[in-house]
C-alpha cells in the first residue's frame, strides 16, 4: 500500500541538481570560516564509482588538468586517496580595434546602482597603452580552480599492486582489483 499517490512523488527525477546546491552551498560556508588556509580553493570533482565481481572502478572528471597534477596513493590497505591541484592562467589586455563595434554595450551585467554605460569611449593614448589596463571586470567565474582531494573507502580487500589508472580527455579512470579469495583445496591420500 502507497502512501503517496503516484502522480505526487516520479521517482524519475533527478536528484543531481540539489546535490550540485548543496555542494555550493558547502563550498561558499566554508569560505567564510577564519583560521583555514586560504591561499587556494578547494573544489570537489564528480566521481562515478561501480563495482564488478572482479575490481572497483572510479571514472572522475578533472577538466583542463594536467595528468602530472593528479596523485593517487593508498594511504590504508584499503583507503584510496586521489589528490590534485588545478590552475589557472589569464592573459589580459586591449582587444583589437576591429572587434570594438560600438559605444554602448549590449547584454551587460549593471547592478542596481549603475547605469548602463552609453557615453562615447575615451580615446586610446599611447601612454595608456603602455601602462595597460588592470581593471579587467569578470562578469562570470564558473570554472572550478584550486586543490583537491577526494578519498574512497573499499568495503573489501583491494589488490594495490595491480592498480591501473588512465587519465584521457579530461576523464580519470582506475581500476582497482579485488583480492582473490582464498579456496580451499583438497588433497587425496
Amino acid at each position: 500500500m502507497a502512501l503517496f499517490p503516484r502522480h505526487f512523488y516520479n521517482s524519475d527525477s533527478s536528484f543531481t541538481p540539489l546535490f550540485r546546491l548543496l555542494d555550493d552551498y558547502d563550498s561558499y560556508t566554508r569560505q567564510g570560516q577564519s583560521g583555514r588556509d586560504t591561499s587556494l580553493p578547494r573544489w570537489r570533482p564528480k566521481f562515478d564509482v561501480c563495482e564488478s565481481r572482479q575490481a572497483y572502478e572510479l571514472h572522475g572528471e578533472l577538466p583542463g588538468i594536467d595528468k602530472k597534477a593528479v596523485h593517487i596513493e593508498f594511504t590504508e590497505p584499503q583507503t584510496m586517496v586521489i589528490r590534485g591541484k588545478l590552475e589557472r592562467t589569464y592573459t589580459s589586455g586591449h582587444p583589437p580595434a576591429g572587434f570594438i563595434e560600438g559605444t554602448t554595450m549590449r547584454g551587460a551585467i549593471v547592478g542596481d546602482d549603475e547605469e548602463p554605460d552609453t557615453t562615447q569611449p575615451a580615446q586610446r593614448t599611447e601612454e595608456s597603452d603602455k601602462k595597460g589596463d588592470d581593471k579587467t571586470k569578470y562578469w562570470l567565474a564558473e570554472r572550478s580552480v584550486g586543490e583537491f582531494s577526494r578519498t574512497f573507502s573499499f568495503p573489501s580487500q583491494v589488490d594495490q599492486d595491480s592498480v591501473s589508472a588512465k587519465f584521457q580527455d579530461g576523464i580519470l579512470s582506475v581500476v582497482i582489483p579485488k583480492v582473490r579469495k582464498h579456496e580451499s583445496r583438497r588433497i587425496h591420500v
